[in-house]
Order: structure tokens, then sequence, then C-alpha cells
């Protein structure tokens, strides 16, 4: 089946497949430019020949060239196209000032220094800085404070390392030669772009791929090397073409094969960084120390000291941030896991806790599990308000942790019920904890010198004598505290005798909770009739449950159930997708069919419903006139304002609506003229007997001269003979349904039933 999700996937792998072949063919150019390069330069370093010579001099511009090229066509495959095209450009700017050094300074007596080679190749450094910013980038969403100071650490210790071994010195020998400044340049540069990537590894740590290591060992080159050329061009002692050369070049090697490199797909959040140990930042810190510590011993270099002392700076304002996240980190944990109005553990700690629970629990620990339900507690909101509502659910929580030993957990549900988690009671010592409990009941409660008096009720389950699941026992004794509320008996134990259907209707909702995940439910597809051309003009989806142990259940064992357990809007949403699928194979088929689908009270009141359904729409590549959504009449008059008011939206993206069951709820002419309505499918009741009762035929011709002359579509459904069929096309009728035309069918038979209709018409 060709769907838009179909379509899309394909798309996807087009660019895929679009993405390895740009990859490959940076992996070909890096082997042969970059081998051929490699190659002259050994041959020239072992002195064979001077063809061999000349390659390695002039190779070297072919080699950048193709790098160049090789960045811009990495950059073509899509993923990170900015980061790639940034390195482009900086290996561009390194090209063109070694271009200028070779065909015009080499040839020149004096080199003035700095000149316009150095001022092209400095150009390298903020646009790598830029592609490495941008690289950062694309594993977080932002970059926090805690990166740049790792970033600070890294550069400033590397620069103090640096200096202490050769920069510092050489920067007071250089006085106030520029040319000699110049030169080392470079190697302040580098330490920068250094301390950038290294921040960048700290945050991304293991997701790193190995293109994160070449730029590393890339930029490691150039830092020795152009530290090495500072040297030597303080010395006077550089010469063209040495073993710097092979250095660079292998620096560009390694940047070339960063991008020979896939690219792994992983985003990795900034929280999940910030939690990271500081181990870079740290052990920057101490070597900072150790050069601080050797300069206090001896005559140390001033410069190594300043950046040593900037370092340590650095760090110690990373590790005060860190500190400050980490709090900040575990207020959040804490709110996340407390009662906002209470101040107690909330429903998620509560269910965090029934891991370890559930533990103890299979080692045999007994635990006994209440559920509190305050009575009557609506009453006091609406009458009082919600601020005494919101003070008297404080008291209770705290009358109730009075009660209560260190080591149980008191927890608030929601609402005006809370939870006790208590460890090593049997069925008597929690039956008396749950009085207990209770009697904290028996003192009013005082609020504006008014006294309230509040009563509770109250379940327990215990396990492992009622279950070995911590959770289940928690709706165990949610069905005691239920049958203690209706008893008005105060505190209940489960019992399986008086309670066990409510369990064994929990484990249905669990089994239909399954089936919405593991996609059980099928749908059955019954056919309309257009009675003024005699062609099949669309169908009714109509869902069945595929159980693996009771067969294939209607939709009368399960949808009250669905509706119940809040699982109801679920179940209508896969129902939507599943019959938009089924009709977009149709119509790839060549056979284009009208979709109706019916809808529950939770769509209706549901201010998203009109947004899913026009992405299921999307998804499937169906137009919204092929949907029609069928409604009943009791349903919309439970929230009418709100049925309206989506029902609305709906049309307006141009879905269908229709009324189905019309003439059995509350019929009315007011609200079917302001309903946004499409069709009207009247019951069976009439349709079915309308041959037999001058009444009943009454009924349907009046309901199709409303509907007409509202401009609806009247739907008879019921339909159970060809009489039936007949006197319904007489009197105009726009569709039919029934078992007279067929009986709803799995999609390969009702397939199989339109082509032997076909096949019997034109026959």
């Amino acid at each position: 089946m060709w769907t838009r999700r179909s379509e899309a996937s394909r798309e996807a792998r087009a660019h895929q497949r679009g993405g390895d072949r740009s990859l490959r063919a940076v992996r070909v150019m890096g082997i042969v430019f970059g081998g051929s390069w490699v190659l002259a330069s050994l041959a020239s370093a072992a002195g064979v020949g001077a063809v061999a010579s000349l390659l390695a001099e002039k190779g070297k511009l072919l080699f950048l060239a193709s790098l160049v090229v090789m960045l811009v066509v990495r950059g073509a495959a899509g993923a990170g196209r900015a980061v790639w095209w940034s390195f482009a450009g900086a290996v561009a700017c390194y090209l063109t000032g070694a271009a200028a050094y070779e065909f015009h300074y080499r040839h020149v007596a004096v080199v003035p220094q700095p000149s316009w080679s150095d001022a092209a190749s400095m150009g390298f450094y903020p646009l790598a800085f830029v592609g490495l910013l941008l690289l950062i980038r694309r594993r977080t969403r932002r970059l926090p404070l805690s990166t740049w100071l790792d970033c600070a650490v890294t550069g400033l210790t590397a620069a103090a390392v640096a200096a202490a071994l050769a920069l510092g010195a050489l920067l007071q020998e250089a006085g106030q030669d520029l040319a000699l400044i110049a030169s080392m340049g470079y190697a302040a540069a580098d330490l920068f772009l250094f301390g950038l990537v290294a921040g960048g590894l700290v945050l991304v740590g293991r997701e790193a791929s190995p293109g994160w290591w070449w730029m590393t060992g890339g930029l490691a080159l150039f830092v020795v090397a152009d530290t090495a050329y500072a040297y030597q061009v303080v010395r006077g002692t550089y010469v063209v073409g040495g073993p710097l050369d092979t250095l660079w070049g292998l620096a560009f090697i390694a940047f070339g094969l960063a991008a020979c490199v896939a690219p792994r797909p992983v985003r990795l959040d900034t929280a999940v960084a910030a939690q990271r140990p500081l181990v870079v930042p740290a052990a920057c810190a101490l070597v900072a120390l150790g050069i601080l510590f050797h300069g206090y011993l001896a005559d140390g270099d001033p410069v190594a000291g300043s950046l040593a002392m900037a370092a340590v700076l650095a760090a110690l304002a990373r590790t005060g941030l860190t500190f400050r996240d980490v709090r900040a980190l575990a207020d959040s944990l804490k709110q996340a896991r407390t009662d906002e109005l209470t101040g107690l553990p909330n429903r998620r700690s509560v269910f965090e806790s029934f891991v370890a629970a559930d533990e103890r629990l299979a080692e045999g620990t007994s635990i006994a599990v209440l559920v509190l339900d305050l009575d009557r507690f609506k009453e006091i909101n609406d009458s009082l308000g919600h601020s005494v509502g919101d003070a008297l659910l404080r008291e209770v929580g705290d009358r109730l942790r009075d009660r209560l030993r260190a080591e149980d957990l008191l927890a608030r549900l929601g609402g005006d019920e809370f939870v006790v988690l208590a460890e090593d009671l049997d069925v008597a010592a929690a039956l008396a904890l749950g009085h207990r409990l209770r009697e904290q009941f028996h003192r009013p409660f005082v609020f504006g010198g008014v006294e309230l008096g509040v009563e509770v009720s109250i379940g327990i389950a215990v396990g492992p004598t009622d279950s070995t699941s911590t959770a289940e026992l928690l709706q165990l004794a949610d069905l005691a505290m239920y049958a203690a509320k209706g008893g008005r008996q105060g505190v209940n134990v489960y019992d399986e005798a008086r309670d066990g259907h409510g369990r064994h209707r929990l484990e249905d909702v669990a089994q239909l909770r399954r089936a919405l995940d593991q996609h059980e439910l099928v749908l059955h597809y019954q056919p309309k009739l257009a009675l003024s051309t005699g062609q099949i003009d669309g169908v009714e989806a109509l869902v069945r449950w595929q159980h693996p142990t009771r067969g294939l259940l209607y939709p009368d064992s399960f949808i009250d159930l669905a509706e119940s357990a809040g699982l109801m809007s679920r179940l209508t949403t896969q129902v939507i997708d599943m019959a938009l699928a089924q009709a977009r194979s149709w119509a790839d088929e060549g056979r284009e069919l009208t979709m109706a689908v019916n809808v529950s009270p939770s769509n209706l009141v549901d201010e998203q419903f009109p947004d899913h359904v026009a992405a299921l729409l999307r998804d499937h590549g169906r137009s919204a006139r092929s949907l029609v959504l069928e409604v009943t009449e009791s349903l919309l008059m439970e929230d009418r304002e709100r049925a309206v008011r989506v029902l609305g939206r709906l049309r307006d993206a141009g879905v269908g609506v229709a009324i189905d069951d019309y003439g059995t709820g509350h019929s009315s002419l007011a609200y079917l003229a302001a309903l946004p309505v499409t069709e009207l499918k009247l019951d069976r009741t009439f349709v079915s007997a309308m041959t037999g009762s001058a009444r009943a035929e009454s009924i349907v011709t009046s309901t199709l001269q409303l509907a007409h002359a509202l401009g609806l579509v009247l739907v008879a459904e019921g339909a159970e003979d060809q009489a039936t069929v007949d006197a319904l096309a007489n009197l105009g009728c726009d569709l039919v349904q029934g078992y007279h035309l067929s009986r709803p069918l799995p999609p390969e038979q009702l397939w199989l039933w339109l082509e032997d209709r076909a096949t019997a018409r034109i026959g």
C-alpha cells in the first residue's frame, strides 16, 4: 500500500542513498589525491628523483585544492552542510596563502613579515572556528555557559603548557619584532581552536564519532607544527620543504579523514552533558596548578604563569557552575516527585517506589497499600470555594502523617485521594492502621471560624496475599475503597468474592490496552449503495477485536470498557488511521470509496481531535471529503456547545459529519438546524418496518423530505430485503446499507464482493 508516509520514507531512503554516494566520492578523492601526495612526500624525503620532489612541493597545492572539493561535496550530502562548507572555506583560505607563497613570495629575495600570504592563511582560523561551533551545535540545542568555560579552561591550559615549554621564552626573545610575533600567531590561534574542540569533546563525550577525533588530531598536529615553526623563525633556522611541511600536510590529511567518516545520528541534550564528570576541566586545572607551582619554586615564565592562573580561575568558575546545575537538577527532580499543594510525594513518586516494593514483595515481605478518598469533597469545593478545599487537603496530609511511622510512605495521588504504603503489616495490622487514620477525621476541621465535618473511605490490599505486584495492590485497594464508600463502611479490606468482578474488569482494561499497543483491532467494512446510480458509494468501518484467546469480539463487548477506562479517544484515532490506510490501498487499486467511522464522546470534547484527523488525512494522502465521521444524537447532547465547536472545525476542513441512529435520541429541529452535519442516518428500527407499517413508512418519508430540505444526504441502514431497498429507491433515498446488501466483511472479502458485483452488473 502506497501512502504519503511510504512516499516520505522512499524520499528519505533516496536522500540517504545520495548522501552515501557523496560520501563514497569524498573517500575516493581522499585516497587518490591524499595518497598521491603522501607517496610523493615520502619519495622526496628519501631522495628518490626530482619528479617526486616536484610533486611533493606542488602536489601540496593540488592536495589542498582537492580537500576543498572534498569538503564541498561532503557538505552537499545534506548532513551538516554549513559545517563542512565552513571547513571548505577555511582550507580555501589556507590554500590561497600557500599558493601566494609558492607562486610569488618563494621567488622574492626578502619576504616581508607578515606577508599577504600570512593574511590569507590566517583566514583559516575564523572559518574553522565557525565550522567547529556549528558542529558542536548539531549535538545540542544550545551551547551552555559550561561548554564555553570548558573551552576556556582547555585552551588556556594548552597555551600555558606551550608557553612554559617554548612560546613564552620565544615571545620574550622576539621583543618588539612584529614579524616574529606574527609567526607565533599561528600557534596561538591553533590553541584557541584546540580549546574549542576539546570543550566540544567534553560535551559530546562517548557519543563523539571518529570524525571528532580526526579533527582533534589534526588540530593537535597544527599546534605542534606551528609552535615548532615559531621556534625556528625566532632562531632563524626555518627551511621551506622541511619536516614541518609534512606535519602540516598530515594535519590536513586528518581533516580530510574527518570528512570521510559517516555521521553518527545522535542528538545530545545539554542536560545530559551537564551531568558528565568534570574530567577534562579538572585535569587541566591540575596541570595549570603544576605550572604555577613550578613558577613558584623557580623563575618560571610570566606568560605561562598568567595563562595558568587564568585557566585555574576558569576551572573554578566551571566547578561553581556545575554545583549550581547539580543543585538545580536536584530541586527539579524533587519538584517533579512532590505534590505542589500538600508537599507530599505525588503519583509519579509512588509509582517509582513500586519498583523497590515489588522486589521486597518477591522476597516475602508483607506490604499493605491503603487508598483514602474524602467523602463529599466536591460539595465542599463547590459550596465554600477551592481555597477552602486546598486548605482542607493540606490539613488532611498533616493529620495523616502524624499517625504513620517514619518509614511509611504517604502520598497524594490526585484530587482528594491519598495512598499509604506500609511494610511488615498483615491484614489485621493494616486494618487497625486504617481505623487509626480514620480516627483523625473524627475531629472537625476549622477554616475561617467554620467547622467542617469530613469523613473518609479507606480501601486496603495486602501483599503478597492479594497480589505480588504493588501496582495491582493499588488497584485492589481502590476497589475496596469504592466498596467501603458504597456501603458507608469506612474501612474495607479487599475481598475477592465481593470485589473480584472489579479485578476482572481491571484485567480486561489491561488486555484492551495491550490490544491497542499490539494492533489486535481489525476492521470490517459494510458497503453503502447509492440508489440513484446503483453503484457502491462508500463503506462504514466497524471495529472488531481479534482477541488472542476469546476470538473475534464485537464492539458491544469492549466499547463501554474502553470508554470507562479512558481509552476511547485512542481507540477511535487508531480506527480512523486503519480505515484511511485501507481507503488509500483501495484507491491505489482504482476504487475510490468514501469511508465512514464512528466517533465517541471523548473525541467530541477534544479540541485537538480535528488536528489529529487532518494529520491522518495528510499521512494517507486522502481528501477530507472522502471521510465521514458518525456521531449519535445522545453524544451530541452531552456537551453540545463543545461538540458543535469541534464538529464545526471538522466541517470547515471538508470532513463529512453524519448523525447516526437518527430518530432514537433527542431529535430536535432546533439543534438539527444548528449542527454542522452533512448526513442523517435513519435508524434501522424505522427502515426495517417501513414495508409492513404505514406509520414507519411515513416517518421514513418525512425524514427524507426534512433531510433534503436541509441539503443533507439521507442514509437508510437496516435494509434486510429487496422490497425495502425498492421502497427506499421509490421514495428518493440517497444511500442504503444493510444485511440484504452485505454483512460487514473483512477488507479482502469485501474486495472480492465488489469484484463479483461489478462482474455481475457487466454480465
